[in-house]
């Protein structure tokens, strides 16, 4: 044979293959991005590309406080004056807003009112009749007077001026809820972003880096917390972003990937030492790690990125793969190297690889990209290293006059009697099934974020500052047009008003409605605003101002909107007040235009507006609440139809290979016990069913399949090929790989290996205890010949 003659060559080429793989680690890209773990659910996916193309997944907020009780205002605003200059200058940062004009923001604010006629319902034209009076002018113009006397006269007064009868006021007061809608209580100071308690202040940090990007937000955070240490020390700053959840997900996904890598080496090499003491046993080990090395450019290459979360299950894989190796080592050194050797264990491995593979094939009937590089990166590992050790392991071991004793040998001679082993394998099973009565499914992807203490902390001070208690949910409308898109959002503007009232709904209607209804309340205007009504009016102002010495001209910015109103034609130009109203309600794309409004994330809120919803083609809703709610719905079907399909690729393959049908319901013992397993115990620790543990209960069914195939072969055929001591051990090696994940911090992780160590080690001991049990109870005619 071409391995047996070229030994050397063999192990040269595979060190060659593993270094090459081994330096190649280096330019290969990994990737976080949460999009790659969702289902292709067209609302699911719909909010997430909301997410990604909105103004809310490219913007970060700075929060500066003062932390010495000595210290100003005005001095918390020269620092953030000096960082808002700081942060410009990078090619990251798109806009820097720290403060507006607060002249420049009068002056808009004058202008914007000479759309008044436009924004004025006739139901306020209809109040204003009783006050076109002697007395009610009168009235207007004394509190005018008085206001022109106050402090706050420079800013209130041009308002007045502008508007003596008062017809904005409502406009007015929605810009200031709309400045609002995110629910931050801002009080402007020089044109700066101050907390109510004048002591803390705002930066706004526009990004061309969407928070879904991993290495971009690690960028933007670095690049900004560089920034902040030029900050003087009277002054904390946080930075509130996602980018941040991003970036210290990573970190700990990282941190656990390098701290459970070191510990299921130690785990391996500490086996090794203690158990084979067999230098050549090493190969066992060295080949699932090569499998994977080259697996790692493999699926690079075909996937053009690598998911963090197929990275983090590598020792898991690993822990799989080396059974092969085990079974091929013992049967060799116990048996010899010859071919029936190798005939004697190939059906059972080739048997369990297979069931195995089955399960992460059902992998690629999901509609979840990154479950596909799962799929890929498991099957070609598994199908590398089986290949590995049947065609090449077995000619670098053999067997010798006295060779070293593997430790773990596993004695079979129990004391239980069949049937009473089979009697308390069923209470268990009964047992732990009862108590997966109330097991929950737990699909809120927010228990998944392990952002850390810091940045919880940061984010509780922010929301305590700036009084923002939860955030938002949106309805978006969508339409082809900003019209269009206009004349939509004010009808669901009117249907919110009648099924949640004025106070739980923020929506750009409230001061820019479609034209449609601007026009209905310009005609309504000029039809109240008869010659005969303006010269009476005019007449009044002039008589009753003499009194407060108002000169003639003192309200001539009202009276020319009397006789000269703006056009419907196009949005207010150059206010920045209402360009940046409009970019946080408006979303303008090339084929598309999306208008968003604002309302409190509450499932009663959610239920209305999903009615709501249903009458305008189009629109959805975005809250962390729904999109949970989406993604379970999702899912659930989802994994309920690949654990079904997953179970039937098991048991198919099982009934085809094994050809015999009492085998086969055998060797699904450890399967059985494993998933009830799997529910008792996280039924008894009080935690959740979620997709990860879905995802590695699917895995274990492949793993522990194996254990059966390989004890109902022993079973049946007596092969002395060290069967029980190979599957103890294979389990041990799968143990470790798998129980590592017990110490990362990550939930996912954590959630992996409680369900991996479970799984494994139930079905381990139901293979080793039960199967050999039912197989002598189950006497068939051949078995009694035999």
């Amino acid at each position: 044979m071409f391995v047996q003659r070229h030994k050397k060559l063999v192990l040269g080429l595979l060190a060659l293959l593993m270094l090459v793989s081994l330096f190649s680690l280096k330019f290969i890209k990994y990737n976080n991005n949460i999009e790659a773990m969702l289902p292709a659910d067209s609302q699911v996916q719909q909010a997430m590309r909301f997410l990604r193309e909105s103004n809310f997944s490219d913007k970060l907020v700075i929060s500066l406080k003062l932390n010495e009780p000595d210290r100003t205002t005005e001095e918390l605003i020269s620092a953030t004056d000096q960082l808002a200059n700081a942060i410009a200058g990078s090619a990251l940062v798109n806009q820097v807003i720290g403060s507006i004009s607060s002249a420049d923001f009068i002056q808009e604010m004058i202008f914007f009112l000479q759309y008044s006629p436009q924004l004025t319902s006739p139901e306020s034209l209809a109040k204003l009749d009783s006050q076109l009076t002697a007395a009610g002018i009168k009235e207007r113009l004394s509190f005018i007077y008085r206001q022109s006397l106050s402090l706050g006269s420079a800013f209130s007064v041009p308002f007045l001026q502008a508007d003596p009868l008062n017809l904005s006021s409502s406009i007015l007061t929605n810009i200031q809820k709309l400045s609002q809608a995110s629910g931050y209580n801002v009080t402007l100071n020089r044109g700066h972003f101050i907390s109510p308690d004048g002591r803390s202040a705002m930066i706004i940090v526009k990004t061309s880096v969407l928070l879904t990007e991993g290495f971009g937000s690690r960028k933007i955070v670095n690049y900004l917390q560089e920034k902040l240490k030029t900050l003087p020390n009277y002054i904390n700053a946080d930075i509130i972003a996602g980018h941040m959840h991003t970036v210290k997900n990573e970190d700990l996904i990282k941190s656990d990937i390098r701290l459970t890598s070191i510990i299921a080496a130690l785990g391996f090499i500490l086996l090794f030492l203690f158990i084979f003491r067999d230098w050549r046993a090493m190969i066992i080990f060295l080949m699932p790690l090569g499998a994977v090395l080259i697996t790692t450019g493999v699926t690079f290459l075909v996937f053009k990125s690598l998911s963090y979360f197929v990275i983090g299950l590598s020792t898991v894989i690993a822990g799989i793969t080396i059974d092969y190796g085990i079974y091929v080592y013992l049967a060799v050194r116990k048996a010899g190297n010859h071919p029936q050797t190798i005939r004697n264990i190939r059906p059972p491995m080739i048997c369990g690889a297979l069931t195995t593979i089955s399960v992460f094939v059902v992998f690629f009937f999901s509609s979840v990209k990154g479950y596909h590089q799962l799929a890929f990166f498991s099957n070609f590992t598994i199908l590398l290293c089986l290949g590995f050790v049947l065609f090449i392991l077995p000619h670098f071991i053999y067997q010798e006059t006295k060779p070293p004793k593997v430790k773990l040998a596993v004695k079979y001679n129990f004391k239980l009697p069949d049937g009473l082993n089979l009697i308390l394998w069923l209470s268990l099973i009964i047992f732990m099934l009862s108590t997966t009565a109330h097991l929950k499914f737990n699909n809120d992807i927010t228990q998944f974020d392990a952002a850390g203490p810091q940045v919880a902390k940061s984010e509780e001070e922010f929301q305590h500052t700036w009084g923002n208690q939860e955030l938002p949910a949106i309805f978006v409308v969508t339409a082809p047009t900003l019209e269009q898109a206009y004349e939509i959002n004010a009808q669901v503007y009117a249907d919110a008003l009648l099924a949640v009232g004025p106070e739980n709904f923020r929506s750009f209607a409230q001061i820019w409605p479609g034209r449609k209804q601007r026009q209905a309340n310009l005609d309504a205007w000029i039809k109240f605003w008869t010659p005969e009504k303006k010269r009476k009016f005019r007449d009044l102002l002039a008589q009753q101002g003499k009194q407060f010495d108002f000169s003639q001209s003192a309200f001539s910015p009202f009276d020319r909107q009397l006789d000269r109103p703006l056009s419907l034609d196009q949005d207010p130009q150059n206010l920045a007040f209402f360009k940046q109203l409009k970019d946080q309600f408006v979303l303008e794309k090339k084929e598309e235009c999306q208008i968003l409004s604002f309302f409190p994330d509450q499932e009663k809120l959610i239920t209305q507006f999903s009615k709501i919803q249903l009458n305008y083609p189009g629109s959805f809703l975005v809250s962390r609440k729904n999109f949970s709610r989406q993604i379970s719905e999702a899912l659930s079907g989802e994994f309920f139809y690949l654990v079904i399909l997953a179970l039937l690729a098991t048991l198919g393959l099982m009934a085809i290979l094994l050809k015999n049908f009492r085998l086969t319901v055998l060797a699904v013992i450890p399967v059985v016990t494993s998933l009830a397993f799997i529910g008792g115990i996280t039924g008894l620790t009080g935690l959740s069913l979620n997709i990860p543990s879905v995802i590695a209960a699917m895995v274990i069914i492949g793993i522990v399949s194996d254990y059966g195939i390989f004890m109902v072969y022993y079973c049946k055929y007596k092969y002395q090929t060290g069967t029980i001591t190979a599957v103890t051990l294979a389990a041990v090696t799968t143990l470790i790989g798998a129980g590592v994940l017990l110490f990362a911090q990550h939930p996912v992780l954590f959630s992996i290996g409680l369900t991996l160590v479970s799984g494994v080690l139930s079905g381990y001991l139901s293979s080793l205890l039960v199967i050999p049990a039912a197989y002598r109870l189950w006497k068939v005619k051949e078995d009694v010949q035999d």
